[in-house]
C-alpha cells in the first residue's frame, strides 16, 4: 500500500471517527418524516385532544408548552449559544492537520530537456499543530460572554414557556366569558319570547293593546340579534384559544373551570416587585446581557495585546521511499501597531453596549413596576366590582319579578317590564365581566412576577 492511500486512509478515518455521528445526526434533522414538537402544526389527535370531552387549564397548558412552535424555536436559541461556547472553547485546544498527496509533473529546462512530455512523481506529507499559549484574557472574555448569552437563551427560553401559557390563559378565561355572556344572551332571549307570548295573550282577552305586542316582538328580535353576536364572540374566542394552543384546526372540546389558578399570597405591588426581581425571565435576560456586555469591554482591551502561538509542524516529501522528513517548531506573537485607532474606537463601542444594556435593564424594572400597580389594581377593583355587581343583579331580580307581576295586574307598563328586563341582563353581564376580569388580572400579576404553570401555584 503506497503512502498516498495510507494518508488517504487515515484522513478518512479520522473526519469518521470525529464526524459520523454528527453527520448522521444531521442526516436525520433533514427527514421531512422526523421531527420534534414544535416543527410542526400539531392536530388535535397528536396533542391527545378529544372531541366532546371538556379539559382544564393545567390539561391544556402542558399541551401548549410541548407543541407551541415559540417554545421549539426558543429550545433552538439554546442550543445555538451552548454550541457557540463550544466553539469558543475549541480555540483553547491544539490544532492538528493532516495532509498527504502524490504529484506527478515534467521537469523541464532550457539545457537538457527543453521539450520533452517525461512526468515524474513526488510525495508529500505533513503533520501539524498550532497551539494558543497565550493570549492575553481574550479567550477568557468570550468564553464569559458564551456562558452569559447561555443563561439569557435558558431565560429567555423561561420568558417563552410563560407567554405561551399567558396567552393560553386569557384565551382560555376569554373562551369561558363569551360562553357564560351568550348564555346570559340566551337567557334574555328567552324572557323577551314569554314576554312576546304573555302579550299575545292578553290581547287576545282585551287586556293589552296591539303596542305591548309590538314592542314585545321588537325586544325578542333584538335579543335574537344579541345571541347572534354573542355565538360570534364564542366562535372568535374558540380560535384564539386554539391559536393559543399551536392548532390550525377546531376540535370540537369543552372547557372546565376546575383547577382555575389562585394567587399564592395576596401581595401589594411593591412585594410583588421584590419577587419579579428574583423570579423574572425578561429581567434576567437583560441582566444577563449587561454582564455580556461587561466582557465584552475586557475582550477589546485584550486586543490591543499579541497572541502568542506554538506552531509545530512535521513533514514528509520525496521523488521515491524512503521519503525525506523535517520537523519545525516555532513561537509565534503578531501586534498590529497601528490601525488607525480602530482597537480603540471598539473598547468605546462595547461601553455604549455596556451602558445601554444597564439602561435597559433600568427600563424593563421601571415598565415592569408600572405593569404590576396596573395588574393590582385592575385585580383589587374587579374583585370589589364582582361583589357589587352580584348584589345589583340580585336586586335587578327581585325588581324584575315585582314588575312582572304589576305587568300581569296591568299596573306596570310594557316599558317598564323591558327596562326591569335590561336591568337583570346587564347586571348578569357584569357578574360574569367582574368575575374574569379578576382572574385575567391574576394572570397578568403571574405571568409579570415569572409563574409558568398552574401546578407551580400549588408547590
Amino acid at each position: 500500500m503506497n503512502f498516498n492511500r495510507v494518508a488517504t486512509l487515515a484522513v478518512a478515518l479520522t473526519t469518521c471517527w470525529y464526524g459520523c455521528e454528527t453527520v448522521e445526526r444531521a442526516r436525520s434533522v433533514q427527514n421531512e418524516d422526523i421531527k420534534v414538537p414544535g416543527e410542526f402544526t400539531v392536530t388535535p389527535e397528536t396533542a391527545g385532544l378529544i372531541s366532546g370531552r371538556d379539559y382544564s387549564l393545567t390539561e391544556l397548558e402542558q399541551i401548549a408548552l410541548e407543541y407551541h412552535p415559540s417554545i421549539c424555536q426558543a429550545r433552538q436559541d439554546l442550543e445555538s449559544a451552548r454550541l457557540q461556547l463550544n466553539m469558543t472553547r475549541s480555540s483553547r485546544l491544539p490544532q492538528i492537520s493532516a495532509s498527504g498527496g502524490y504529484t506527478r509533473s515534467t521537469a523541464n529546462n532550457a539545457a537538457v530537456h527543453p521539450y520533452s512530455g517525461t512526468t515524474s512523481g513526488s510525495w508529500s506529507g505533513s503533520l501539524g499543530l498550532d497551539l494558543l499559549v497565550y493570549d492575553f484574557g481574550k479567550l477568557d472574555a468570550r468564553d464569559r460572554q458564551c456562558v452569559e448569552q447561555i443563561i439569557a437563551a435558558e431565560e429567555q427560553l423561561r420568558a417563552t414557556q410563560i407567554e405561551v401559557v399567558y396567552a393560553l390563559r386569557t384565551a382560555f378565561f376569554e373562551r369561558l366569558r363569551r360562553q357564560q355572556l351568550l348564555a346570559v344572551a340566551l337567557e334574555n332571549a328567552h324572557q323577551y319570547r314569554v314576554h312576546l307570548e304573555e302579550a299575545e295573550s292578553m290581547l287576545e282577552v282585551g287586556t293589552r293593546m296591539q303596542y305591548d305586542v309590538t314592542k314585545a316582538k321588537v325586544d325578542w328580535g333584538n335579543a335574537c340579534l344579541d345571541v347572534i353576536t354573542a355565538s360570534n364572540n364564542v366562535k372568535t374566542a374558540q380560535g384564539d384559544l386554539n391559536l393559543s394552543l399551536g392548532l390550525a384546526e377546531s376540535p370540537l372540546y369543552g372547557l372546565t373551570e376546575s383547577e382555575l389558578p389562585r394567587p399564592l399570597v395576596e401581595h401589594d405591588a411593591d412585594m410583588l416587585m421584590v419577587i419579579a426581581r428574583e423570579n423574572s425571565p425578561s429581567l434576567a435576560v437583560l441582566k444577563a446581557r449587561e454582564r455580556s456586555a461587561l466582557s465584552a469591554v475586557d475582550e477589546m482591551i485584550a486586543e490591543l495585546f499579541p497572541d502568542l502561538n506554538f506552531g509545530f509542524s512535521f513533514d514528509l516529501s520525496g521523488r521515491g521511499f524512503p521519503l525525506v522528513w523535517n520537523f519545525s517548531g516555532a513561537l509565534r506573537a503578531a501586534e498590529n501597531l497601528f490601525d488607525g485607532k480602530r482597537n480603540l474606537a471598539q473598547i468605546d463601542q462595547t461601553v455604549t453596549d455596556l451602558r445601554n444594556a444597564r439602561s435597559r435593564v433600568a427600563a424593563a424594572e421601571q415598565n415592569l413596576y408600572s405593569d404590576l400597580v396596573k395588574a393590582v389594581a385592575q385585580r383589587d377593583s374587579a374583585r370589589e366590582s364582582s361583589a357589587i355587581a352580584k348584589m345589583v343583579y340580585d336586586q335587578a331580580k327581585e325588581n324584575l319579578a315585582i314588575v312582572e307581576e304589576q305587568y300581569r295586574v296591568g299596573t306596570a307598563s310594557s316599558v317598564e317590564r323591558t327596562d326591569a328586563q335590561t336591568s337583570v341582563t346587564q347586571a348578569h353581564a357584569k357578574v360574569v365581566t367582574a368575575y374574569y376580569d379578576e382572574l385575567d388580572a391574576q394572570a397578568k400579576i403571574d405571568y409579570l412576577i415569572g409563574i409558568v404553570t398552574s401546578a407551580q401555584l400549588k408547590e
